[in-house]
C-alpha cells in the first residue's frame, strides 16, 4: 500500500488555484505571490525560491505551510528534533509542491514523510557523513598525492641543499668579505633580472591599459540562463564585522535565488556563531559550521564546505571583502568566453582604508602593482597566476579534480595557483574590484605577512620537492614562473638587507667604485648595483603608475618609500623561515574591523 494524499489545500477563498495558493493568508498575499512568480519567471526559478532568496517568507514559515497543505509533519515543528524510525525527510526547497505531493504518494504505507528545510537537511547529512567529511578535508590532498601537500616540510637535499648555501655566504662573509661581496652581487643578478623584467612587463601592462572604473554592470547574460552560483566565506572571531558581510553579500547583483551564500564556521567560535544567530540572515545566506578538528585553518574549512556545494561554479571571499556587484557576471562572462581550460577567474583586490597610516598606504600601492599589473602581466605572459586568497572564483569540477586547498598550507591560494597550472588548466583575471582592509598595526601587519611568506616557502619546497624532475612534472611555464615568483620574490626578501648592507660597506672601505680593484671586481659591482637600481626603479614605477591609474594621485609618491617597506617584508622573511622550521602550519589570525568598510580610497 501507498500513502494517499489529496491535493494541496488554499489558505483562503482569495487563492488561486496554482499550486502555491496555500501560501496566501498564511504566510503572504496574492499580489506577493504574483510579483514572485513573474520573478520566477524571469529568473528561471521556482516561486518559493525568490520568496525565501528575497526574505518575503522564511523558509521554515514556508515549510509550515507547506507541511500543513499536504497534512503531513515537519522536522524543524519541534525545537532539536531529528529524523525517527521509519520518517522519510523531503526536502521542502528541493522540489514544486506538487512534485513533493506525487512523491508522497509514492512512499510505502509504514513510513511516514516528513519536510525539512536546507539547513536540517545539512544537518542529517552531515550528522552520518561528518566524520567522513572532516577527515577528507584535512587528508584528502595528502592520500590522494603526499608530495602535493606541505603536510611535511623539506625533504632531506632541499635542507642540505640550503644549510650548504647558508653556511658558504656566512663563511664567506667572515673570512674575505671584500671578495665575497662582488660574487654575491653577481650571483644575484640573474634571479633579480628576472624580477626586474617582471615588474617592468607589469609596468606596460599598466601603461596598456584603460584607467580602472568600478561600478561597470554586465549583464551579457540574462537573469534566466545564469547558472547557480555559490560564496564561501570562512570566518573565525569576526563577530563584530558580521553585520557588514552580510550587507556586502546582499548587495552582490545576482539572482539571490541562485546564489547561495556559505558562512563557513569554526565550532569553537561561539562568538561568531551567537552574532549570526542575532541576525536576521537573507534566505540564501546561511551558516555551515565545521568541526573542532585540527590544523584550524581556512583551507581545511573550505574543503569541508565545498562538499555542500552544489553549483557548478564557487567564489571564496574574505570576511571582510567588499566585492564590486557584478563581479560574479563578469566572472562568469569570463568563464564562457574563455573556454572550458579557464578553472579559475582571479578579481583584483583593493583597498579601502588607505588613509589609516604609512602601512595601509604601502599596503594599497603593493595591492594596485600587483593585482592591476603584475598579474594581468602573467596572463599575458602565459605564466601561473599565484592566486589573491579571496575573489578567487572556480569551476568546481576543476577544483575538486585538483585535490582542493592544501589545509597544510598557510598560503594555501598561492599553492592552488600553481596546481591548477600544473594540471594544465588557466587562471584569468578580470577588471573588478573586491575591497579588502589592511592592518594598520605594525603587530598585525607583521603576523599577516609571516604567514603569507611561510606559505610561499611552503609552496616552493612542494613544487620542487623531484629536484630536477619538478621541470618535467610541471611544464616548462609553470617551472619559470615557480622560480621567478616564488623563488625570486622569496630570495629577494631574504637578501635585500644584506645587499644594503654590502653595498654600505663597499662604500664606506672606499671599495665601490675603486679605481684600483681588479677590473672583474669592477664588473661585478657595476653589473650588480645596476641591477640593484632597476629593482627599485621598476618597482616604484610601477607602483606609482598603478596607483596613479586608479584615480589615487595622492598615493602616487608613496612609491618613494617602498624600499623602507621591503624592510620590513624582510623581517617578516625571517620570522617566517623561523616559523617554517618550528611551526610549519600555525595560521596566524589577522584582526579585521578596525576601520569604517566602504570607505573607498577615491
Amino acid at each position: 500500500m501507498r500513502q494517499r494524499i489529496g491535493p494541496l489545500r488554499a489558505a483562503s477563498a482569495e487563492a488561486s488555484t496554482g499550486e502555491y495558493a496555500f501560501l496566501v493568508g498564511r504566510a503572504i498575499d496574492a499580489a506577493t505571490l504574483r510579483k514572485a512568480e513573474r520573478i520566477a519567471v524571469e529568473w528561471a526559478v521556482l516561486p518559493h525560491e525568490v520568496l525565501i532568496a528575497l526574505g518575503w517568507i522564511d523558509e521554515r514559515e514556508y515549510v509550515a505551510a507547506l507541511g500543513a497543505a499536504l497534512g503531513i509533519d515537519w522536522l524543524g515543528r519541534t525545537p532539536g528534533r531529528t529524523q525517527g524510525a521509519g520518517e522519510v525527510v523531503i526536502s521542502a526547497y528541493a522540489m514544486r509542491p506538487q512534485v513533493i505531493r506525487e512523491r508522497i504518494s509514492l512512499i510505502p504505507t509504514g513510513q511516514q514523510p516528513v519536510l525539512a528545510t536546507r539547513r536540517e537537511v545539512d544537518a542529517i547529512h552531515m550528522a552520518g557523513a561528518e566524520a567522513a567529511l572532516i577527515d577528507h578535508a584535512i587528508e584528502g590532498l595528502w592520500r590522494a598525492n603526499p608530495r602535493a601537500s606541505a603536510r611535511y616540510g623539506a625533504e632531506t637535499w632541499q635542507a642540505l641543499v640550503a644549510a650548504a648555501v647558508a653556511g658558504l655566504f656566512l663563511g664567506g662573509v667572515a673570512v674575505a668579505p671584500e671578495i665575497v661581496a662582488p660574487f654575491v652581487m653577481a650571483l644575484l643578478t640573474l634571479p633579480f633580472l628576472c624580477v626586474v623584467l617582471l615588474r617592468t612587463a607589469a609596468l606596460a601592462e599598466l601603461l596598456r591599459q584603460r584607467r580602472v572604473k568600478g561600478g561597470e554592470m554586465l549583464r551579457s547574460v540574462p537573469d534566466a540562463e545564469l547558472p547557480r552560483y555559490s560564496a564561501l566565506v570562512p570566518l573565525y572571531r569576526e563577530a563584530e564585522i558580521v553585520p557588514d558581510l552580510v550587507e556586502a553579500m546582499a548587495a552582490i547583483d545576482y539572482p539571490s535565488a541562485k546564489l547561495e551564500i556559505l558562512l563557513v564556521l569554526e565550532a569553537s567560535d561561539t562568538d561568531t556563531r551567537e552574532a549570526l544567530a542575532g541576525l536576521d540572515l537573507p534566505g540564501n545566506i546561511r551558516p555551515v559550521v565545521v568541526p573542532e578538528k585540527g590544523p584550524r585553518t581556512k583551507p581545511k574549512a573550505l574543503n569541508y564546505a565545498l562538499e555542500l556545494v552544489k553549483s557548478p561554479y564557487v567564489v571564496v571571499y574574505d570576511a571582510e571583502d567588499i566585492p564590486e556587484p557584478d563581479q560574479l557576471r563578469r566572472a562568469l562572462a569570463t568563464f564562457m568566453k574563455g573556454g572550458s581550460e579557464i578553472a579559475c577567474v582571479q578579481a583584483r583586490l583593493g583597498i579601502h582604508n588607505a588613509r589609516q597610516g604609512w602601512l595601509a598606504r604601502q599596503f594599497t600601492i603593493e595591492y594596485a602593482s600587483l593585482f592591476d599589473g603584475q598579474l594581468p602581466a602573467l596572463q599575458r605572459l602565459g605564466l601561473p597566476i599565484p592566486l589573491g586568497g579571496t575573489s578567487n572564483h572556480f569551476r568546481v569540477d576543476r577544483l575538486k579534480q585538483v585535490g582542493g586547498w592544501d589545509p597544510y598550507n598557510v598560503t594555501e591560494d598561492a599553492d592552488l595557483g600553481f596546481r591548477l597550472a600544473r594540471a594544465g588548466y588557466r587562471t584569468l583575471t578580470i577588471p573588478t574590484t573586491t575591497w579588502e582592509e589592511a592592518p594598520i598595526a605594525l603587530g598585525s601587519w607583521v603576523r599577516q605577512r609571516t604567514r603569507w611568506l611561510k606559505g610561499w616557502m611552503q609552496t616552493y619546497l612542494v613544487h620542487t620537492r623531484r629536484g630536477a624532475g619538478s621541470r618535467r612534472a610541471l611544464g616548462w611555464r609553470t617551472w619559470l614562473g615557480l622560480h621567478v615568483l616564488m623563488g625570486g620574490m622569496l630570495l629577494s626578501a631574504l637578501v635585500h638587507p644584506f645587499v644594503l648592507v654590502a653595498i654600505a660597506w663597499l662604500a664606506l672601505s672606499g671599495d665601490l667604485l675603486a679605481p684600483d680593484a681588479e677590473i672583474w671586481e669592477r664588473v661585478l659591482v657595476w653589473i650588480g648595483l645596476a641591477n640593484f637600481a632597476l629593482g627599485y626603479a621598476s618597482a616604484m614605477l610601477a607602483a606609482a603608475v598603478a596607483s596613479w591609474r586608479r584615480g589615487w594621485r595622492w598615493l602616487s609618491l608613496e612609491a618613494l618609500l617602498m624600499p623602507v617597506y621591503w624592510l620590513l617584508i624582510s623581517l617578516a622573511s625571517y620570522r617566517a623561515l623561523l616559523q617554517l622550521i618550528s611551526a610549519p602550519h600555525l595560521w596566524e589570525k589577522t584582526a579585521h574591523g578596525h576601520s569604517r568598510a566602504g570607505k573607498h580610497n577615491g
